[in-house]
């Protein structure tokens, strides 16, 4: 097994909740690499959080299959447009509130 596929028979061994909660917690990471404007420190980050949206997807009802889609597409976005077309103060932002929302979605937080 190559390292990815390693990472993915894990991480689909945890509960919805443990895996979107580690989706969010990446996108604090991406947040966090914005705010300091290091795009070489958020990479891989980003790559492995669009792993984790798809490895995420069977354990998921279909709200959150949702969200993940929308997820990957921000993800991949960002990745792209970083420093081009889109500030990173704005990839920080988006990328807290998508944190936020995986976290009320996988029933960490409540909405207020």
């Amino acid at each position: 097994m190559n390292d990815w596929e390693t990472r993915r028979a894990r991480y689909q061994r945890d509960s919805v909740s443990i895996q979107l909660g580690g989706l969010a917690s990446n996108l604090n990471r991406i947040a966090w690499c914005a705010e300091q404007a290091n795009q070489q420190q958020a990479l891989p980050v980003l790559r492995e959080s669009k792993y984790f949206t798809e490895w995420a997807v069977p354990s998921c009802d279909i709200e959150q299959q949702g969200l993940l889609a929308e997820l990957q597409r921000d993800l991949a976005v960002w990745e792209r447009q970083w420093g081009r077309r889109m500030d990173p103060s704005a990839i920080a932002q988006a990328a807290r509130q998508g944190s936020q929302r995986l976290l009320e979605a996988a029933g960490v937080l409540r909405t207020s």
